[in-house]
């Protein structure tokens, strides 16, 4: 079992994948409401709005409020919780520019114009990092509480457990292969991505690359689904 399996299966486990609260009831969204949210992403992020119209026809939610995340594709077969789709709401660009001071970490152009419309999301799977809520208050805390992205600030951390990506390239996605396998996705500051496979047989050392995060998305998308 890989370094980032242990070391990151543990965190995510222990930190940012607990049990939600009783108190985060889900509240059912009309057909215009959902169209509302999902029209609001860029023709970039075209492959996320049309999966997520196609789940989200037979049923959509929101989590704890008007402005939680959306929730698509209920899964009780694996856990009350669980679901195909979930979108984070993004954050204000204020947050934005205070996490990043907090942690000392630097979101490139792209990932912030992502950031400005997503904060972060599950799709059948594939994980985007985003930055939880209580990650950018000062001073920092988990919140084992309420559903939230993955932080893509301890990417730098997970980033050890895959195959060596350029030092000034950021981990902000991620998916399991087969029982051991793991994928994990790098953005360059130009915007292309290229993925690493952890030391699993089941997932490949390199993929990639993408130009770009539509080309990505569509293509990863397509594997997921």
């Amino acid at each position: 079992m890989s370094l980032r399996l242990c070391a990151e299966g543990n965190m995510l486990t222990k930190f940012f994948k607990p049990k939600l609260a009783v108190a985060s009831q889900r509240t059912p969204l009309d057909q215009e409401r959902f169209a509302a949210r999902v029209d609001s992403l860029s023709e970039a992020l075209k492959p996320i709005k049309e999966a997520v119209t196609t789940v989200g026809a037979s049923g959509a939610w929101v989590e704890g409020g008007e402005d939680g995340p959306l929730l698509c594709g209920h899964r009780p077969d694996i856990g009350t919780q669980a679901y195909d789709v979930v979108l984070f709401p993004p954050l204000p660009s204020t947050a934005l520019l205070k996490y990043q001071a907090l942690h000392g970490f630097e979101l490139s152009v792209h990932l912030l114009n992502l950031f400005s419309q997503l904060n972060g999301c599950s799709l059948f799977g594939l994980k985007i990092y985003g930055v939880p809520r209580s990650m950018a208050d000062n001073p920092p805390l988990l919140d084992r509480l309420n559903r939230s992205p993955l932080d893509i600030a301890s990417g730098r951390h997970w980033r050890l457990g895959y195959a060596e990506a350029e030092i000034e390239d950021v981990l902000f996605a991620s998916r399991n292969v087969g029982g051991s396998g793991q994928i994990g996705y790098f953005m360059s500051p130009h915007g292309a991505i290229s993925g690493r496979g952890n030391e699993s047989s089941e997932a490949p050392e390199r993929c990639g690359p993408w130009a770009d995060l539509t080309e990505w998305l569509s293509m990863e998308l397509a594997n997921v689904r």
